[in-house]
């Protein structure tokens, strides 16, 4: 089997056998259930239950100061135009044409001058806001070294702007979690407009196109938006998980032919890989169309993508999933200790556990909040955080494949509280994880992530594919790796595992530090090349999530990082806030 990049369909291989598994041992078909991925989970009302809410029109403002002293602005930048689908002809709709930034600053107006532009692209299911408390605590600490301000632009992918906010932002600007909750399960409407349910595979497939030459050019455009003599002295670009690999195949895309050729790399100060790694070879051309078979467990190629699947969705779980993590979120920051009766939530957490659903027992909002992602208790590898310590009577349980040893709830009858993570001595406090989801004009998580992207990332391992080879007719130009000239910093977590996983980075990179860098020459053999640090005890999540500098050595790494790699000086981005 070829390598993949990132562990991502590693990850889809783990959950969807968990899940599948899971479904044959626990009861999880009722009408609270989120149901099939194309299917409008939860909808209609239970004999007896009062008439639908109906809550007033309500949003967040684009721009917001999540923490004192510290800007969040969205705005939009226009991105390339896929082809349609060869098999439907479905073709993108222009205004899904788009990119959405979650634009960090200093909390001034005019925007000051920023020595540095970190550009975070975020993993497999994640949305710019899975950068939220690094993102804050970057521009709360400005550079390290040398000094000056840096601003973090986190990226929403193009399929985030197919998710349907309108319930959670009215939450939030409301500031009652049960706008949210009413909006996506129980009818209420927001406005007068009701929930309209979650997008079926068949309506989107344009997203068949949707993969890593669509999301490079995105991407393009984003970092043209930076004057071009600043983005070789200050734009950094971040990928955590699947987005390093995303990040190391962009520096490595050449664009344009002939003399009139440049690179990724070309445009960049430097590059952070977060637990993250491309791929160290492509998939056969097979593998590519065809699928292919992990552990016995089925994974798409792009016939399939083009007939039928275009995003990916939870097993059992669906796409509802992520819209009542935005419930819990909002529930946890609102009022962490309040105990609230939610068969809904109890369900997705009894999937998760492997617990029937009737032994969930009552909790509040932080250990509601906590269970699904907490690194002792969460089944996902990859979306883990260490989050602090359950209060109540717990069992072991094994996680269905690989012998993993969690804990769960064993009392139903208790009521279960949370400790977190600044008192237990861990890294990620609830505040920060639920901030994540829900804060603002986007949240955690990509509720639509297009199958295609980690096909085309697979298929570029290594990052020098052949110029005439298979994948460059699927317009992927991962050619020149070994040419990429950037200082590089790669962050080992948990899902890595060993920093030495990134010594398939050091032997591929060829190419010491460019002239003209502030590291001009610098080898790959040192730090000034490639630094490698060894933070394997954080869980995946925390690299990203926590704002805790002395808890998450991520934050001082890449200060210190950008602030060695920024040329002197600066440059001023005027305001880009959507109206």
């Amino acid at each position: 089997m070829s390598a993949v990049p990132g562990y991502p369909w590693r990850m889809v291989r783990s959950l969807t056998a968990w899940l599948t598994a899971l479904a044959l041992l626990t009861a999880c078909g009722d009408d609270d259930d989120p149901g099939p991925p194309d299917a409008a989970p939860d909808a209609g009302l239970d004999a007896g239950d009062p008439a639908p809410a109906m809550y007033p029109e309500a949003t967040m403002p684009a721009a917001t100061t999540p923490v004192p002293g510290v800007r969040r602005e969205v705005f939009h930048v226009a991105g390339t135009t896929p082809p349609p689908n060869p098999v439907t002809g479905g073709e993108t709709p222009a205004e899904l044409n788009v990119t959405q930034v979650l634009r960090y600053r200093r909390d001034v107006d005019p925007p000051a001058e920023a020595r540095a532009i970190l550009v975070a692209m975020p993993g497999f299911l994640g949305g710019g806001g899975s950068f939220d408390g690094l993102a804050r605590a970057l521009v709360s600490a400005g550079l390290a070294d040398g000094g000056g301000d840096v601003e973090v632009w986190a990226i929403d992918r193009r399929a985030n702007l197919l998710e349907d906010l309108r319930g959670a932002d009215a939450a939030e600007a409301l500031g009652d979690p049960e706008v949210a909750d009413g909006y996506y399960f129980h009818d209420a409407t927001v406005g007068g407009e009701a929930f309209a349910g979650f997008v079926r595979q068949s309506a989107v497939d344009y997203m068949s196109e949707w993969g890593l030459a669509t999301h490079v050019e995105d991407l393009h455009a984003v970092i043209g938006t930076v004057p071009e003599a600043e983005r070789r002295r200050r734009v950094f670009l971040m990928g955590h998980s699947l987005g390093a690999s995303f990040a190391e195949a962009y520096a490595a895309w050449r664009f344009g032919e002939g003399d009139d050729a440049t690179h990724g790399f070309d445009e960049l100060a430097g590059l952070i890989l977060v637990d993250g790694l491309l791929g160290a070879e492509p998939t056969t051309e097979t593998e590519y169309r065809e699928g292919q078979s992990m552990g016995g467990i089925p994974q798409p190629g792009l016939d399939e993508i083009r007939a039928e699947t275009r995003f990916f969705a939870l097993p059992l779980l669906g796409v509802a999933v992520y819209a009542r993590t935005e419930v819990l979120g909002l529930r946890a920051l609102q009022d962490p200790a309040l105990v609230v009766d939610d068969s809904g939530r109890d369900r997705v957490l009894a999937t998760l556990s492997g617990l029937a659903p009737t032994r969930v027992p009552p909790m509040d909002n932080a250990t509601a909040m906590a269970l699904g992602f907490d690194d002792a208790h969460g089944p996902l590898a990859f979306a883990r955080a260490r989050l602090g310590t359950l209060v109540g009577p717990t069992e072991n349980y094994g996680g269905l494949f690989g012998g993993e040893m969690l804990q769960r709830p064993s009392d139903p009858e208790t009521t279960y509280r949370w400790t977190d993570a600044p008192e237990a001595g861990e890294i990620t406090s609830i505040d920060d994880l639920a901030r994540a989801f829900t804060h603002g004009r986007s949240n955690f998580a990509e509720w639509y992530f297009p199958v295609r992207l980690p096909v085309d990332l697979a298929a570029v391992g290594g990052a020098a594919i052949a110029e005439d080879g298979w994948q460059a007719s699927e317009g992927l130009r991962s050619f020149d790796g070994a040419a990429i000239d950037l200082p590089i910093l790669a962050v080992a977590c948990g899902l890595i595992g060993d920093p030495a996983r990134y010594d398939e980075l050091r032997a591929r990179l060829t190419t010491p530090v460019g002239a003209g860098r502030p590291a001009a020459g610098a080898t790959r053999d040192t730090d000034a090349g490639l630094r490698v640090v060894d933070a394997t005890d954080l869980a995946h999540l925390d690299p990203n999530l926590s704002s805790d500098r002395a808890a998450n050595p991520t934050i001082e790494e890449t200060s210190t990082f950008v602030g060695l790699h920024a040329a002197a000086g600066g440059v001023t981005i005027d305001a880009l806030v959507m109206e």
